[in-house]
């Protein structure tokens, strides 16, 4: 055989010692990208955007003013509701006045009996005797009766302001409740920051229709920065959460960053998709099909002063 293929192959097979004996101890992969939490801002009542309070990469804290919705028409509704518990209430304290009417009546009504059976027992009595007439006897026995059934009215009217006064106490709850909404509604006009970070990619302009779910402004976590290495499946099955990685930033190329691997990704969705809780890792790059690979997540032990979701990166670790 020629030296120069001898030295051709051992060229070769040196190349090949050197790329797989390095990797059994070093792993790397230049399938990696910063991420963060994306926040998608969405309203929970519809209509007009009034203002919007903020501009395109804004930073913002926590309970930082985004926009607002026109208030006006939840606060003639809090209006009406307020007005609507006013009425309510007034008709219970009616009842209660009532109530009180009607017990003075029941009390007046128990003394009326009470004096008409004396009358009808003394008239009975003398009946025996027949020192009255029974023409007497049966007046007061009517006079008795008269009397019982008043009673038995006042009782009637007792219970039946009960009920009204129950179902009067009711509509002051359901007038509350519905007060209760009409404010929450009003308070959800206001749509501020639910975490610090940047607004992305606005749109947003006074006179735009909010409708409800709909996200309308989207923030990119500040607080929640990781790398997401894309790893074959011999690497990543090796890795345990801990292992201390180096990331290079092609934001900020020529420095190194410390890292540490926070969790192995378990699992990978087979076809790709649209958003799904499993993640799709392409498996191929142009017309070279590639080994599968697993998600590991990584987090920074230090991080550049700016970061940027989505921005490329390179993770190396010693395995």
């Amino acid at each position: 055989m020629p030296k120069r293929a001898l030295l051709a192959l051992g060229f070769v097979g040196l190349v090949l010692l050197i790329y797989y004996g390095l990797g059994a101890f070093v792993a790397y992969t230049d399938d990696a990208y910063v991420r963060s939490d994306f926040v998608e801002v969405a309203p929970e009542v519809a209509g007009p955007v009034r203002t919007v309070h903020v501009r395109d990469d804004q930073p913002v804290k926590a309970g930082d003013p985004l926009a607002e919705i026109d208030p006006r028409p939840f606060e003639l509704v809090v209006a009406l509701k307020q007005a609507q518990v006013v009425e309510a209430q007034a008709v219970t304290a009616a009842k209660k006045a009532e109530s009180a009417a009607l017990t003075a009546n029941l009390q007046a009504a128990d003394a009326a009996q009470a004096l008409a059976q004396v009358n009808y027992d003394r008239f009975a009595v003398l009946a025996r005797d027949q020192t009255v007439s029974q023409a007497d006897l049966d007046r007061a026995d009517e006079t008795l009766k008269s009397a019982q059934g008043g009673v038995a009215a006042a009782k009637g009217r007792i219970a039946v302001n009960l009920r009204e006064a129950a179902t009067a106490q009711t509509q002051v709850a359901v007038a509350e409740a519905g007060l209760a909404v009409a404010r929450y509604d009003l308070s959800r006009t206001a749509l501020a920051a639910p975490v610090p970070g940047f607004v992305t990619n606005l749109g947003l302009r006074p006179g735009d229709f909010a409708r409800v779910g709909t996200p309308l402004i989207g923030l990119v976590d500040d607080t929640r920065w990781r790398v997401i290495a894309n790893f074959t499946e011999s690497v990543a099955s090796s890795l345990t959460e801990g292992m201390p990685v180096w990331v290079w930033l092609d934001a900020t190329p020529g420095r190194l960053y410390r890292g540490r691997v926070r969790s192995i990704g378990r699992g990978i969705a087979r076809q790709p998709g649209a958003e799904q809780l499993l993640p799709y890792v392409k498996p191929t790059t142009d017309w070279i099909r590639l080994s599968r690979r697993l998600p590991v997540t990584i987090d920074l032990d230090e991080r550049p002063a700016r970061l940027f979701m989505g921005a490329d990166a390179r993770v190396v670790l010693m395995r």
